[in-house]
């Protein structure tokens, strides 16, 4: 098609030549010679012209069946080019004889695209002729034809074009809506991708591989999380499961305690409250299915279900709402836990009851025996008391029974709590280990970083060198340049010298076969056109063979010849300097690149290793907190050992310590709420490093149109050689470039990884957490109940023992009332006598109550102590925790702009790199337009071979060309000095360009100094804090000594009392029951004063020892001068 347009174009213009030449000739009144002209060609060209002429409209009608329309918009905008690129044709007429040869080739059928245009000039030609010779003879029969010769021409025009127009309109079609194809495409790349444009396949492949990536990560990590969701849900089914059987346990009691009915309504409503949330729970379970919602990102309609998705709610898969769904689960055990406290307090107050009824069981039978002794013939109200006293053991055996089913539950709780911590603990050894890989890796970073800075500061070495080493072969370069010119001159300068005798007298030994090689030199030019000598250059030794004549060869020989050898020498010095310098170029080059590798290696190593420091100081707080409940579970423990019998005293203490852990839970609460709004702050700075990166776009776009200019003039100067060679450098140059990207795509998935990991290492160490505190609260609930029931199983056991002897008593009393009357009025009167002995004891035991009152006042004065101390801590604790505020404020700053910095280096590579993608674009486009020149300058020279005759009337046109090409040549000259000013104005842009990086960069150090000092505050902070932490900890081991000491005194009191009722037999044994009483008394407090002193003496704080003076004061009874001289003693004494 591209040839039938060409053919088709090229005959009308040479009809309209045709035309002008004849309407010329006509005017010039040489008809003769035009009709003998006209004869002649059309005798000699006829049979080559006919059969061409018959066989154009074949010839088109045959490309047009074979060859389909070629639907390329390129081919049809080339056609277009090339019709405008033939016009200067218009003026050439072909000789006679060039058409014999096209039209026997255009028989041959010969249709290459190099013959093409010629055999379509011999067309045009041919058909010219008899069109000529036809016109004539209408000249001279003009009143006969109706039509004039102007109109058959444009009919003719028509008829073929008729045949061409119809494919060129379909191809016109075709590239019209390619191109307008291309734009919404194009459009909806750079909408939805990082692409711009189609003209880059690579960039497409790799985004489409990033995303693949992506998607298999989020399947992996989806994969987890759905594993570590089953087990979690497997475990809450088995708690829930243990939950619903302690629940029908203790129906089950209180069924039996309480025939009402009011407390299973109560436990009925807390089951159907559970089950309503379980099936809360399960319903956003079922809800979101965040497999599906992957799927759906990653199928083909991912744009079209966006908007759906957006308007349901964003059901896809994200840690942020799966955090909250294992929050409801945990809130949810923990109401379930204090439903089964408040139960168990239910239980204690039951307890409580039946304490009492047996202890009023036990004042009846008291009465009964009175009875008994005043009315001995009356024996119904002993039976009445009989039978009440076997439904008490029935009610006493029934209670033990339910205390036995609740330790049994208890110890279950407790083996569950210490398989959670056991897995606790193996979680945390996990998160040890990929700490420890993640601190290899870190390491390995830091010598990788470390080589490369060292490969820096040699390659910088080097390219100092180099330039160095430039910079001396430019000059030595220069200066042989100069010593050739001089010698140059020398040689055209020198005067021939006319003493032939002189010359031989003076000439050495030499000079004769140099003369002969001279004189050879002469004749072999004459001869055969210049062959040159074995040294010298060629140019030399014609510039000698001009200036040396043979008159004066004798003479002048040694002279030439040594200026020759010194001309040659410094040449090829010049072409070994040119040599090193390109090589040292080329070298200077790749160092340069090397560099920019370095640097862009350094950057990602220093953005790894902020991320790792900061992974860091969250895993140390994390397990700083794992040691602090490690220490708090050892505690635990420590109390679940040391039982108490008191319930009121240890209720009381159990009430501090839940007040004291939801002060601390409370703190956590805190600092999960900082860590939220670290979070948006972050994503704050993204926002704002957005806006700043637009705004440095504005700066940065003087650098690429510098590059562009400085590529143009060098264009501009370069040959077809440099273009070459700049081809090269290109295809190397993008060689390169591919494989920085791909290092650049690796060092990115590299960080992705590192963040990965890091965020499900934070993720397990949440969830671990929750893990604890559930632990936690259920070991808390379990010691508390197991201390309840273990003091009601004391109580129970001692009452049930003293009701079994007192029944055993009145069943011996019964059987012996009617044969023992009398021994019944002499055990009235030893009654009297153990009267008058438990009076005795009952004073006793009246004194030791108003000396444990005396010691749980002082405690209790210790309690308004510590409390103090807390609140002391507290206040601490809260200003702490607002500096702790302010300098995360200030960190998240500092990070923000940072951040931004980093964004900015990001968007100056993306456009440096796209300004280099449309520089190849223009080059191409340029190598394109040359080669098409070269080609439309070969057709040309071949046009003005033909055209050699008519050059003489085409002499006047040459000279019009040639002043427009002046003309043209003066304003290329001028846009050269235009791009000259340009490029030195963009290069003072870029100068500001560059001092404005440079404070950039001062900026950006500062900065990082800033952060580092914010880091040191920080580190100093949470020290600060770990002292006081340490502090708490002190107070706490001090508060439990003393309920240790308090407990111990309460059990002492509790034998003594043992002791005294063991002791009613005789008055001797309550004599010395009384002293053995006495003498537990003094030895609890022997025990207190030791703990009181040892804790004095351990204690390193000057305040704490001043508070306890008092105490000592009370228990050694001292005046207010001893406390004086005690307290003078403690201000002095200096702890090591």
């Amino acid at each position: 098609m591209f040839q039938r347009i060409r053919g088709a174009i090229d005959r009308t213009i040479a009809e309209e030549q045709a035309r002008q030449q004849k309407i010329n000739e006509a005017a010039g009144g040489s008809t003769a010679g035009v009709s003998r002209s006209g004869s002649t060609s059309s005798s000699r060209g006829g049979g080559a012209k006919r059969p061409a002429r018959a066989k154009k409209p074949s010839a088109d009608i045959t490309n047009a069946d074979v060859a389909p329309p070629n639907p390329d918009p390129a081919v049809f905008e080339a056609a277009f080019v090339i019709d405008d690129s033939d016009e200067p044709s218009r003026a050439g007429t072909p000789k006679p004889q060039p058409p014999e040869k096209d039209g026997d080739a255009v028989k041959n059928g010969d249709d290459k695209q190099a013959t093409a245009p010629d055999g379509t000039d011999v067309k045009a030609h041919g058909d010219d002729k008899p069109k000529g010779d036809g016109e004539e003879s209408a000249a001279h029969g003009a009143a006969a034809q109706e039509l004039s010769p102007e109109i058959k021409q444009r009919l003719r025009k028509l008829e073929k074009l008729e045949a061409t127009y119809p494919e060129l309109l379909r191809s016109y079609r075709v590239a019209h809506k390619r191109a307008t194809a291309i734009e919404p495409f194009e459009k909806a790349l750079r909408e939805n991708t990082p692409l711009t444009s189609i003209g880059d396949p690579d960039a497409l492949t790799e985004y489409l591989n990033q995303l693949n990536l992506r998607g298999d990560m989020v399947m992996q990590e989806l994969k987890r999380v759905s594993a570590d969701k089953d087990d979690l849900k497997k475990k809450h089914d088995e708690a829930q499961d243990k939950l619903a059987k302690v629940q029908e346990e203790l129906d089950a009691l209180k069924a039996a305690g309480k025939p009402e009915g009011g407390a299973t309504d109560h436990v009925d409503k807390a089951n159907a409250d559970g089950a309503t949330d379980d099936k809360d729970d399960k319903a956003p379970e079922k809800a979101k299915s965040p497999v599906a919602s992957v799927i759906g990102m990653f199928s083909p309609r991912q744009k079209a279900q966006a908007i759906e998705d957006k308007a349901d709610g964003e059901d896809f898969f994200s840690y942020d709402e799966e955090i909250p769904q294992l929050q409801a689960d945990v809130a949810a055990k923990a109401e379930e836990i204090d439903r089964l406290k408040t139960e168990a307090e239910d239980l204690k107050k039951e307890l409580a009851a039946v304490k009492e009824n047996s202890a009023g069981l036990a004042t009846s039978l008291e009465n009964a025996t009175r009875e008994l002794s005043e009315s001995r013939d009356s024996t119904a109200p002993q039976d009445a008391l009989q039978s009440q006293l076997e439904e008490r053991n029935k009610e006493i055996s029934a209670l033990t029974a339910k205390l036995e089913k609740a330790e049994a539950q208890l110890k279950k709780l407790e083996d569950e709590a210490a398989e959670d911590k056991k897995a606790g603990e193996t979680k945390i050894e996990e998160l040890q280990g990929s700490l420890a890989t993640s601190d290899k890796k870190t390491a390995d970073l830091d010598a990788e970083l470390s080589k490369a800075n060292a490969a820096k500061t040699v390659s910088k070495k080097l390219i100092d060198n180099l330039n160095t080493q430039i910079e001396g072969l430019k000059k030595e370069k220069a200066e042989a340049q100069g010593k050739i010119d001089d010698l140059s001159k020398k040689l055209d300068t020198k005067p021939p010298s006319t003493n032939p005798a002189k010359s031989t007298d003076s000439t050495p030994a030499t000079a004769p076969p140099a003369a002969a090689g001279s004189k050879k030199k002469n004749k072999k030019k004459k001869g055969k056109g210049g062959a040159g000598a074995g040294t010298a250059t060629p140019a030399v030794e014609d510039a000698a063979s001009e200036a040396t004549e043979p008159a004066a060869d004798a003479a002048d020989a040694p002279g030439s010849a040594a200026l020759e050898a010194e001309i040659a020498n410094l040449k090829n010095e010049v072409k070994d300097k040119d040599a090193q310098i390109e090589k040292l170029s080329q070298r200077r080059k790749t160092e340069e690149d090397l560099r920019e590798e370095i640097e862009n290696l350094q950057e990602n190593l220093l953005n790894i290793g902020q991320d790792h420091v900061e992974a860091k100081d969250k895993i140390k707080e994390l397990e700083a907190e794992r040691t602090e409940l490690k220490k708090q579970i050892s505690e635990l423990e420590e109390k679940m050992g040391s039982s108490t019998s008191d319930a009121v005293a240890g209720a009381k203490l159990q009430g501090d310590m839940d007040a004291l852990q939801k002060e601390y839970d409370d703190l956590k609460e805190k600092s999960t709420a900082l860590q939220s709004d670290l979070g948006a702050a972050q994503q704050l700075a993204q926002t704002r490093f957005k806006d700043l990166s637009e705004l440095r776009e504005v700066l940065q776009k003087a650098q690429p149109e510098l590059k562009t200019l400085r590529q143009e003039s060098a264009e501009l100067k370069t040959v077809k050689e440099d273009l070459a060679a700049k081809v090269k450098e290109l295809k190397d140059m993008e060689k390169k470039e591919k494989d920085l990207k791909r290092e650049v795509s690796r060092a990115q998935q590299q960080s992705t990884d590192h963040e990965t990991e890091i965020k499900s290492l934070q993720e397990k160490l949440k969830t671990e957490g929750s893990g604890k505190q559930q632990a936690d609260e259920a070991k808390r609930t379990a010691e508390r109940n197991l201390r309840r029931a273990e003091a009601d199983k004391v109580e129970l056991s001692a009452k049930a023992e003293k009701a079994e002897r007192e029944l055993q008593k009145a069943q011996d009393e019964v059987n012996k009332l009617r044969p023992k009357v009398k021994d019944l009025e002499e055990q009235l009167h030893k009654m009297k006598r153990e009267k008058t002995a438990a009076q005795e004891e009952a004073e006793f035991k009246a004194q030791q109550y108003t000396n444990a009152q005396g010691l749980l006042g002082s405690m209790r004065d210790q309690t308004t102590e510590l409390s103090t101390q807390l609140k002391e801590a507290k206040s601490q604790a809260e200003s702490l925790e607002e500096e702790l505020g302010e300098v995360q404020r200030l960190l998240q700053e500092r990070t923000r702009e940072g951040e931004t910095m980093r964004r900015l280096l990001a968007d100056v590579d993306e456009r440096a790199d796209n300004k280099v993608r449309e520089m190849r674009g223009r080059m191409e486009a340029a190598i394109e337009e040359r080669e098409r020149i070269e080609d439309e300058s070969s057709t040309m020279a071949r046009r003005k071979s033909r055209e050699t005759e008519e050059l003489k009337h085409r002499i006047r046109e040459l000279e019009r060309e040639v002043k427009t090409l002046g003309n043209e040549r003066d304003e290329l000259e001028e846009r050269q000095r235009e791009w000259k000013r340009r490029r030195e104005e963009l290069e003072a842009v870029e100068s500001k360009a560059e001092a404005e990086t440079e404070e950039m960069r001062t900026t950006v150090s500062q900065l990082r100094s800033a952060l580092d000092a914010s880091e040191s505050q920080l580190r100093d902070n949470e020290k600060q804090r770990a002292d006081l932490r340490k502090m708490l900890d002190d107070s706490r081991q001090r508060y439990e000594r003393i309920a240790r000491d308090l407990k111990a005194a309460q059990s002492k009191m509790l034998s003594s009392s043992t002791v005294g009722g063991s002791s009613r037999t005789s008055t001797d044994s309550n004599r010395s029951g009384g002293m053995n009483g006495s003498s537990g008394g003094g030895g609890g407090d022997t025990m207190y004063l030791k703990t009181i002193l040892l804790q004095f003496l351990e204690q390193k704080d000057g305040r704490l020892r001043a508070q306890l003076v008092p105490v000592l004061g009370k228990l050694l009874k001292f005046d207010k001068t001893d406390e004086q001289k005690w307290l003078n003693a403690v201000q002095h004494i200096e702890v090591r």
